[in-house]
């Protein structure tokens, strides 16, 4: 068994019951496989780094952005909506499966990191100091109504940065945040 590529025997895991009685798993990685994960982390952000971009809204035709349109609607999609539209895009072949992970489909909070144990982190611009600049988006769970097109826009107007061993790995995402502004305006406007 694996756990997102790491083998499940790398790791104790440990249940941590939280205040409100919900159970928390806790994997803590066994010293004898520091050197797998290492590898296997360094392998995985070669990988991401030399990844091809998206195809984008190029790959989509008028007709699948009709297609789109009509079976979702962006000013008003709950999460698990915003994951199968995510899937969609990567069947159309507008999406790459790294860049629909990316793009915040594997979990509910939009900046997922690329490996466990990596710190992602946005900076607003505007701000001089780092403290003053960090900010955090997630896809709001549990909303009945979320414009998801404004919520791309908003996740595409920040630096997105992840860091991984004291060095920082930009992955292009600003430039997917950009691809899946485009493909969502263009879903609205084939609606």
């Amino acid at each position: 068994m694996t756990i997102g590529g790491f083998q499940s025997n790398w790791f104790n895991v440990t249940t941590h019951t939280m205040e409100n009685g919900n159970k928390l798993p806790i994997a803590t990685l066994k010293d004898e496989y520091k050197d797998d994960f290492a590898a296997f982390t360094q392998n995985k952000l070669e990988q991401l780094e030399q990844r091809e971009p998206s195809a984008g809204l190029d790959a989509l035709t008028d007709e699948q952005l009709k297609e789109l349109s009509e079976k979702y609607d962006t000013d008003d999609m709950t999460y698990d909506e915003y994951q199968f539209f995510l899937q969609d895009l990567v069947d159309m072949g507008a999406l790459t499966e790294t860049d629909r992970w990316l793009a915040g489909g594997t979990g509910e909070n939009g900046l997922t990191p690329v490996l466990p144990g990596m710190q992602a982190s946005v900076h607003d611009a505007s701000h001089d100091t780092f403290e003053m600049s960090q900010l955090s988006y997630t896809f709001p769970v549990g909303v009945d109504s979320v414009d998801v097109t404004e919520w791309a826009k908003y996740r595409a107007s920040f630096d997105t940065s992840y860091f991984w061993g004291g060095k920082r790995y930009d992955l292009e995402l600003n430039e997917l945040n950009q691809t899946m502004v485009d493909i969502l305006d263009a879903v609205n406007r084939a609606g």
